[in-house]
């Protein structure tokens, strides 16, 4: 993706479904800005870009963003600010919001609608003044909605943070006793996103936080029936894109309803689930303690980059000294406070220096090189049949997408050749060396170092990344388990070395994770994967991402026997009997029955016990 392909996307998916610039940039920008950014003379910055995606209903995970250390900042600050509402620490949130007002970006429209939406947050929490806090949720709206007409809702563009403040708005009605507003706003904020949001990577954002609202609306008007049908379907989008935001919520509502219905086996099943859910919740720390974290609380799986660290990264890579990098493009001393992170290059500099590295990256990337949108969420269906062992229908996919794509852009050859090798792998058309030799040969696309400089201390994107997890399970599956392990703790230190929040590569660094706390259990230290697992436990989540929780779970248990059996001792196997029994049913949540099945008969092969069984 080069030469602000991010304004060509926008622009490709404003025409298929027909929206004009006026609408689509209304309350965020002006016709003209937007025809800049189109037209690839401006790039938005991370805040904008994302509303614009998501009011054309895609999901901005989808993309790769190179930010500065002020916007990162920004980013972080945010977090810091959710993070402390989370902790009803509402003291330290207030003081939070103060240095984020105080940061002269935030004098823009966007900042300024967060602020009033944390300020409404606030007014209800510390002041308990439920009219002033609808007052500056009024006052958010308005900033990017002016003269909102929630009857005409489908009339609208929204981005995600306009549908929370939606959502914010209704449940403050509903506390003010003005139920039937609320019911309302509810019901239309559901129509919306079901007829405008195509990307459940993106819907399922906030469509469970609309669908936990209004079920407590309809418990409180004893309406069952319709609210154990509307919490099975939304439980079922939760699950299927392997996130738990609002899961355990809507679970524990479902579970009332269902006491009312004459369904006793379903009631037992996501009682069991529900239960082993909160268990883990609370042994790490990490449940939800009201309904504002329940509707403050995002999913993410961004991939996030410092573009201080991608160029320091990148020229070191290459063998370039700053001298020899800067020629002709700025000063030596300027790029050395552009890698320092004191400085942002501007765009015509960052463009330069990428060129002269030979690195075909812009501040916005996405995987593949095009235009067409929908070739993302087709390669994320092809991802989830191939997680799922469903290689059959990932190939028809696959192919179909091959014929969509230009074969002579090293992205799309490395994606081409990647996907083609797992598929033909997973289905076992091909032996390990073949493999080997399929993933190595995709990756040296866009790492043409690879094998021979360290990965420790280089730009890695996420398809690189899981392109090396490949290879490392496939060093595995050839007996080379130590250079697996190797390679996958080079990628760790990676991550860990940089001023990014893990959870910002959370897609990759569970993965790898995952393969490298069970190597390190089979090699002899237990300990560390131990380690391994409560982390990535810890990690996903902060993502709210529930996809691997039973992998990991059944792993720490796996780690303790291995403990236990060193120590000549059965001081874990209380442990181990609740780590298995968690990952059964979280497993079973997550409809990853392959793995629930291996559970349960290694718990009944080892342990002689059935507690696994509904």
């Amino acid at each position: 993706m080069r030469q602000n392909d991010i304004g060509k996307i926008i622009f490709t998916l404003r025409k298929h479904y027909n929206i004009s610039q006026e609408m689509l940039c209304s309350g965020l920008c002006s016709d003209a800005t937007l025809s800049r950014i189109e037209l690839g003379e401006r790039i938005p910055d991370k805040f904008l870009l994302d509303a614009l995606l998501q009011r054309l209903g895609k999901s901005p995970d989808k993309l790769e963003t190179i930010l500065s250390e002020r916007d990162y900042f920004l980013f972080e600050k945010r977090q810091a600010i959710e993070k402390a509402i989370f902790e009803h620490n509402f003291e330290l949130a207030k003081e939070e919001l103060i240095l984020y007002e105080e940061q002269k970006e935030c004098e823009e429209k966007l900042h300024q609608q967060y602020i009033y939406k944390i300020k409404s947050v606030l007014s209800d929490e510390l002041e308990h003044d439920t009219k002033e806090s609808i007052k500056y949720l009024l006052e958010a709206i308005n900033m990017t909605l002016p003269s909102f007409n929630i009857e005409n809702i489908l009339e609208y563009l929204l981005s995600i943070e306009e549908i929370y403040l939606l959502l914010m708005l209704a449940q403050a009605y509903s506390n003010t006793e003005e139920e039937g507003q609320a019911l309302q706003l509810l019901h239309n904020v559901i129509d919306y996103l079901d007829q405008k949001y195509s990307d459940e990577e993106e819907k399922v954002k906030v469509y469970p936080k609309a669908v936990y609202l209004l079920s407590k609306l309809l418990l409180q008007d004893e309406k069952y029936d319709e609210l154990v049908t509307l919490c099975l379907k939304t439980i079922d989008l939760i699950v299927s894109n392997g996130v738990i935001n609002c899961l355990s919520e809507l679970l524990q509502l479902c579970i009332i309803g269902l006491r009312h219905q004459n369904n006793q086996e379903l009631l037992k099943r996501i009682t069991c689930q529900f239960d082993s859910l909160n268990e883990i919740y609370k042994e790490y720390n990490f449940a939800t303690s009201n309904d504002t974290s329940t509707l403050l609380l995002e999913n993410t799986q961004s991939e996030l980059y410092l573009v201080n660290e991608f160029i320091k990264n990148c020229r070191i890579a290459n063998g370039l000294s700053q001298e020899t990098l800067s020629g002709n493009i700025c000063s030596p001393e300027t790029l050395s406070r552009i890698e320092s992170g004191k400085r942002a290059p501007s765009i015509k500099n960052f463009q330069s220096l990428t060129t002269r590295m030979g690195i075909n990256k812009d501040l916005y990337n996405i995987f593949i090189s095009t235009e067409n949108f929908e070739i993302f969420e087709k390669k994320r269906e092809i991802t989830k049949l191939i997680n799922l062992h469903h290689f059959e229908e990932a190939e028809i996919i696959f192919n179909k997408l091959a014929k969509e794509l230009e074969d002579n852009v090293p992205e799309n050859i490395q994606f081409l050749l990647q996907y083609r090798t797992l598929i033909a792998y997973g289905m076992k058309k091909i032996t390990d060396d073949e493999a080997l030799d399929g993933f190595e040969k995709a990756l040296k696309y866009t790492m043409k170092n690879y094998g021979i400089a360290s990965i420790r201390n280089i730009y890695l994107s996420r398809d690189q990344v899981l392109l090396i997890n490949q290879i490392a399970i496939t060093y595995n599956k050839l007996g080379l388990k130590k250079k697996a392990i190797n390679l996958l703790q080079d990628i760790i230190y990676n991550y860990e070395h940089s001023k990014v929040d893990e959870k910002y590569h959370s897609v990759g660094i569970l993965l790898v994770m995952s393969n490298l706390a069970t190597w390190l259990e089979e090699n002899g230290e237990p300990e560390q994967g131990k380690l391994i697992c409560d982390k990535a436990i810890h990690l996903s989540f902060r993502c709210r991402r529930g996809n691997m929780l039973a992998s990991f779970l059944s792993e720490k248990a796996c780690c303790l026997e291995k403990i236990d059996k060193a120590n000549k001792n059965e001081n874990n196997k209380k442990a181990r009997i609740k780590y298995f029994n968690q990952a059964f049913y979280i497993s079973d949540l997550m409809k990853n029955f392959k793995l629930r099945d291996t559970i349960q008969k290694y718990y009944n092969r080892n342990y002689n016990a059935y507690e696994c069984l509904y």
